[in-house]
């Protein structure tokens, strides 16, 4: 059981009693899958949070569409739950306290395109000073990803795609991308992973380490897609506000991840 983590009302729906086996499931590839953490109601509260913080700030594609939705996780008192309760798991999961490196809410609507495989973080930047840094891993070398259904999400409409963690430091991970500024992989390398496709419910959480490849196909369904992609490392708060400040002011032109 979460024992350091309280049942407030209306947020989780259980507490998993197989938390053992998640800490394997982790350790041996990378992810694992907790289901159903959050209540529905809560969930809902979460989405209504979001379209009132996408209306201040947000990213659009190029047919005005929302996309992406940046520094919310505290900007409301549920938004606030969550990212404790998700750090609260990852400490039982990880024994590591962690703290939110970056944040995200995804928007994938009809006919939304998906990404391409690649590695979180590990790209290169160039900063304002145009030297050239380390992606991610200029602030730390560990990071969690906690990935939050608001929507249903299944290979129809571009769920995720996960690959087994590559056990790596980040100068040999860099090697199996283009080392063009992105972290996308090189095809050759793609082809060597089995990628899982996750079938989520809203309320589930997908925990999974920035060394597992990743990807998503474009949304062929009717349905809005949405997910809060979370971020947690060992760098302390303080990296959260130098990262967004850094991405603001790189100079790169072609980083997914800062740009």
């Amino acid at each position: 059981m979460y024992s350091n983590i309280k049942n407030i009302k209306g947020t989780i729906i259980k507490l998993p009693q197989y938390l053992e086996t998640k800490k394997e499931l982790y350790k041996r590839d990378g992810y694992c899958k907790i289901d159903q953490v959050f209540k529905e109601n809560f969930i809902e509260l979460i989405k209504k949070d979001i379209i009132k913080l996408s209306k201040k700030g947000s990213y659009k594609d190029k047919y005005g569409k929302i996309r992406r939705v940046e520094k919310i996780y505290d900007k409301t008192k549920n938004l606030k739950k969550l990212n404790k309760i998700l750090k609260d798991i990852i400490y039982k999961i990880l024994k590591k306290k962690l703290e939110i490196f970056k944040d995200k809410c995804h928007f994938k609507p009809p006919g939304g395109a998906g990404f391409k495989a690649h590695y979180d973080g590990v790209f290169y930047f160039f900063d304002k000073n145009n030297k050239k840094r380390k992606g991610w891993y200029e602030y730390s070398n560990y990071f969690v990803n906690a990935l939050v259904a608001l929507d249903f999400c299944d290979k129809k409409n571009g769920t995720l795609e996960l690959g087994k963690a590559k056990n790596k430091k980040y100068e040999e991970l860099i090697l199996d991308t283009y080392q063009d500024g992105s972290p996308l992989l090189k095809k050759k390398v793609e082809k060597k992973f089995k990628f899982r496709s996750f079938k989520l419910l809203p309320g589930d959480v997908l925990f999974f380490s920035n060394k597992c490849p990743h990807r998503s196909k474009k949304n062929n369904s009717k349905r809005q897609r949405t997910i809060l992609y979370y971020t947690y490392s060992n760098c302390g708060i303080r990296a959260y506000n130098r990262y967004f400040k850094d991405k603001d002011e790189s100079l790169n032109k072609n980083s997914k991840s800062l740009t």
